[in-house]
């Protein structure tokens, strides 16, 4: 994986090394997981998905570099009626600079 810069809401852009584990990296990849699947989506309309009922917290979500990849894991709260095994998502986090965070996750 390449050097990843990212340019988040209000904030400078940040080159994040997704080669190798570093604390600083883990807690922008958690910031992004964060603004990606858990905070409301800007100039969504009133039909649109308004993001989980939950928090990150509350959902457990963890970031983790293992065997050369980073990873992200948080448990869907909202799907009440699943069991426990079903509700945990886990994605692999890629650098990708063709869509809007640079970041995309494939589920695992």
């Amino acid at each position: 994986m390449a050097d990843m810069q990212t340019e988040r809401r209000g904030r400078e852009p940040r080159t994040l090394d997704l080669d190798r584990y570093s604390e600083q990296t883990r807690r922008d990849l958690y910031d992004l997981v964060v603004e990606m699947q858990f905070s409301p989506i800007e100039g969504a309309g009133p039909d649109d998905y308004p993001g989980p009922s939950y928090t990150p917290d509350e959902a457990g979500l963890a970031v983790f570099y293992l065997c050369s990849r980073w990873f992200a894991t948080w448990t869907n709260l909202d799907e009440k009626n699943q069991p426990e095994e079903r509700r945990i998502e886990l994605v692999r986090l890629e650098a990708d600079f063709s869509v809007p965070f640079g970041l995309i996750m494939h589920e695992v």
